[in-house]
């Protein structure tokens, strides 16, 4: 059983963002491996924003700046 695991920032998408998502990898693995859908296990994970850092930074912080 392949497991494919998507991780985003917490809030990023929305439901229905998330079953598009679902569905367009599910897809893609379908088409690159030609194993069947049924075997495919897609895991999302979301992470508070304070739990990434890019650049030196925490997305919290990045975002605030973009916000003033």
């Amino acid at each position: 059983m392949p497991v494919i695991t998507v991780t985003l920032g917490k809030g990023q998408v929305n439901r229905e963002q998330k079953q598009e998502l679902i569905e367009s990898v599910t897809k893609v693995a379908v088409d690159a491996t030609q194993i069947p859908a049924r075997s495919f296990t897609i895991l999302i994970s979301e992470l508070e924003t304070d739990n990434i850092g890019i650049a030196g930074q925490t997305l919290t912080q990045i975002q605030a700046s973009r916000n003033p």
